[in-house]
């Protein structure tokens, strides 16, 4: 299989890390890294990515090579070397991602950046993700099992009297009893929405509701709370629109990231505009050019597909 070429950024990020922790830098060489970093947006994120993940590549080593990383000398920079580079191929498989210039892996139902799809599985149930979204799946005799990853899922749940069928998200679990319903899985909490006939959601330790049609509530880690019906437009993913009525312009742009190719920023001042209107998903440059036109901010597209959003 064709492996796809680690971006250049993720790839110098690597190079510069290794000489930094080699304890052999020096001041020209200080000098060289501070204007590459702040030549390009790409560089500056794939740096920090990589200072994310390094705690998780150091602790997978072996005894061993832990202690020629804590010695000195070239070896010690070919280690690190080594370990950053297998923290950068998830660097740059994420950033290839990100970008959809690859599809997401890893999950058995998965979409990429701006791409709605739907699947079919092998019971008979039809499910619809949203942009960016994973799902794993676990089938047994017992029961079906959906694990929503990322994303948001949209469900029809095909009738099996033997086996219930559950979505679980990191906040609690959906179980369908015939229905057809919707998971919206964000990093605070899980919103579910009911379009036919019943759920029954359940947060451990913190009892359960069962939500009917039109009907919806949030999963978090202070348990189920119901949702106000005229949030039910959450759901307008589905046919590719994104409605939002009196909300924050940082959620805006959080729902639309999705579908933009390029990073995507906003400023905190901006952030906190409140925002109320219909704007197409499948066009985010044309849904950022709509914001800039009824609220003082600016959009700024800068190279390497990086947009800046602020007040003007």
């Amino acid at each position: 299989m064709t492996q796809c070429p680690m971006p250049r950024a993720v790839h110098e990020a690597i190079e510069w890390l290794a000489l930094q922790r080699s304890g052999t830098m020096s001041a020209e060489q200080r000098q060289q890294f501070a204007q590459w970093l702040r030549a390009s947006p790409e560089h500056d994120q794939a740096w920090r990515r990589l200072q994310q993940r390094l705690g998780q590549a150091f602790s997978e080593l072996p005894a061993h090579s832990r202690q020629v990383l804590a010695s000195g000398g070239h070896s010690r920079r070919q280690l690190l070397r080594g370990a950053l580079g297998l923290a950068g191929v998830g660097i740059g498989g994420w950033w290839l991602q990100r970008h959809g210039l690859l599809p997401r892996v890893g999950s058995d139902l998965a979409t990429g950046t701006a791409q709605r799809r739907p699947f079919l599985l092998e019971d008979g149930s039809r499910v619809l993700l949203n942009a960016q979204s994973r799902v794993d799946l676990r089938f047994s005799p017992q029961q079906r099992t959906l694990i929503l990853r990322e994303g948001a899922l949209n469900i029809q749940v095909a009738p099996d009297p033997n086996r219930p069928l559950v979505v679980r998200t990191p906040f609690g679990e959906a179980r369908a009893l015939g229905t057809r319903f919707s998971v919206i899985l964000s990093d605070r909490e899980a919103q579910v929405w009911v379009q036919e006939s019943r759920v029954q959601l359940e947060v451990p330790g913190h009892g359960s509701l069962t939500l009917g049609a039109d009907q919806g509530a949030v999963l978090d880690p202070r348990g189920i709370r119901p949702l106000d019906p005229r949030q039910a437009t959450a759901n307008a993913w589905e046919n590719g629109q994104l409605v939002v009525h009196d909300q924050a312009l940082g959620e805006v742009l959080d729902a639309l990231r999705a579908y933009h190719r390029g990073w995507l920023r906003i400023s905190p001042p901006a952030a906190a505009l409140r925002v109320t209107g219909v704007f197409a998903l499948d066009d985010s440059v044309q849904a950022l050019r709509s914001l800039q036109e009824v609220l003082p901010i600016k959009v700024e597209q800068h190279l390497g597909g990086w947009t800046q959003v602020s007040l003007r």
